[in-house]
């Protein structure tokens, strides 16, 4: 089931919305917490109910491991218990999305015929995945107590950040969870909710959506593009990558607000970053938080001199790259990114004066890098890096602008094919304008949740919400995924 569709908006929030409250009206909390986990089973098995026996069977084996370092007191047993986690979870991740890449590759190197599989990739594994390793690692350090199955299963299915995020920690959501005070509804956190869900909302179907046409397009047609349309097309990806992920963000945490919840950040304004390491301090922050808590932290961080450290950083980017994907195109975006960070370390102060200098260098460079994690191959990939260095301009502007064919512009377009047909290539030019300028604008300014602090309740504010709203609900009728439920 999906944030943006009918169904969703229409009938199943807000018959979780009125279970839950209702439910909190008895005085045994665990009723609603049931409640919660079903109707999150009913989320995730909505999209394919086959994989909804995946998630039950990670569910049950992490928790039965939480249960266990109850038993286990000596450092042995709990080391071996640990590494059976840890095991079992990454084993579970590796068999839905990397078999059939290691066996792709072992045919190449070996010369082997072996056949591939072809697993479907469960939704959201990877998420709920780390998630759960986070929980059994901080169950190891006895930073984490055995909670009831009920608490643990609202933790993990929660169906606002199931599929795609953000990786919550235990101790951000349980301990709201358990708080009496927030059994009772709180209509600011609702409202403040619903107004972030909105603006999300807006995001994916408005901008996100809009600039995947010609995102799209392009990206089947790369033969065609020359320099100037080569760039256009990575740096409207790269905008609809971050309205689409954000505003996927954004409407989880407007749900869970709407539940009574706060779930933290993802994004804080990423394209202000001065550097690489800046930009995964504002991009993906829960993924982040992660691999340096997890990973780059007992690797041994900074702490064994320069070279372990900037080996500890190609290592985590590596596994941040193959978390993203069972592709080669996700391994050298991984590689160019800790490369970036690698150098970085070791020359500090090669910068340039100017922070919008380097905020340009770093938007340069990262957009560069996510045109080879879009593509689908290597091959894809350098085919477009010609086109962005030597392919020179064979004034095909016009070609990708008029792949924009919006809903939303039906009737004025109709009227330029009446009365100026020989102006549609200066109309869909304007459209592609109109949406950069729109999408420049939103990215350089104020994060949705300031927004709302600073207007949501104003007049003006609610207004120009329930614009949004209509505008995004009408626009309903094409239904996308988001890009990170790959992921």
């Amino acid at each position: 089931m999906l944030f943006n569709s009918v169904n969703f908006i229409t009938v199943f929030l807000p018959l979780s919305l009125l279970g839950w409250y209702l439910l909190q009206r008895l005085e045994n909390a665990v009723y609603a917490k049931i409640f919660m986990v079903f109707m999150s089973f009913w989320f995730y098995g909505a999209y394919n109910l086959s994989y909804l026996w995946i998630l039950l069977a990670s569910l049950c084996f992490n928790y039965g491991v939480s249960a266990l370092f109850e038993r286990v007191s000596s450092a042995g047993g709990r080391g071996r218990l640990l590494a059976a986690g840890i095991t079992g979870n990454l084993g579970l991740l590796f068999y839905f999305k990397y078999f059939d890449f290691f066996i792709d590759n072992c045919n190449y190197l070996l010369h082997t015929n072996i056949s591939l599989e072809n697993i479907a990739l469960p939704l959201g594994i990877s998420f709920f995945t780390f998630q759960q390793l986070s929980f059994t690692i901080e169950r190891y350090k006895r930073e984490a107590p055995h909670y009831n199955i009920a608490d643990y299963a609202f933790f993990i299915c929660f169906f606002p950040q199931l599929v795609a995020g953000p990786i919550v920690l235990h101790s951000e959501l349980i301990p709201q969870l358990q708080k009496r005070e927030n059994r009772r509804p709180s209509w600011e956190k609702f409202y403040d909710g619903l107004s972030l869900f909105i603006l999300g909302l807006a995001k994916k179907v408005l901008l996100a959506d809009s600039l995947a046409i010609l995102v799209n397009a392009e990206y089947d047609n790369i033969n065609m593009l020359d320099v100037p349309t080569a760039w256009i097309v990575i740096i409207w990806y790269m905008a609809e990558l971050y309205f689409d992920f954000s505003g996927y963000c954004d409407m989880a945490r407007g749900i869970a607000g709407m539940f009574g919840f706060w779930l933290p950040e993802n994004f804080n304004s990423p394209f202000y970053a001065e550097s690489v390491k800046d930009f995964w301090r504002r991009w993906h922050m829960t993924l982040t938080r992660f691999l340096t808590r997890y990973i780059y932290i007992p690797l041994g961080g900074n702490r064994k001199g320069k070279a372990r450290q900037c080996l500890n950083l190609l290592i985590v980017f590596l596994v941040s790259g193959l978390w993203h994907g069972a592709n080669w195109t996700f391994v050298i975006w991984g590689l160019m990114h800790g490369l970036a960070a690698v150098f970085e370390t070791v020359f500090p102060k090669v910068r340039f004066r100017k922070k919008w200098a380097n905020r340009l260098v770093t938007f340069l460079f990262v957009t560069l890098s996510f045109s080879i994690f879009r593509s689908e191959s290597l091959a894809q990939a350098g085919l477009l890096w010609r086109k962005l260095f030597t392919s020179g301009n064979q004034k095909v502007l016009y070609a990708i602008c008029n792949t924009l064919i919006l809903p939303e512009t039906f009737v004025l377009r109709r009227a330029v094919q009446i009365l100026a047909p020989e102006k549609m290539n200066l109309f869909f030019l304007c459209i592609m304008l109109f949406l950069s300028a729109v999408s420049f604008v939103l990215i350089c300014g104020r994060k949705a949740q300031d927004w709302i602090e600073k207007n949501g309740c104003s007049i003006r504010g609610t207004l120009i919400l329930a614009f949004l709203f209509t505008w995004s609900f009408i626009s309903l009728s094409h239904v996308s995924v988001f890009l990170y439920f790959n992921f």
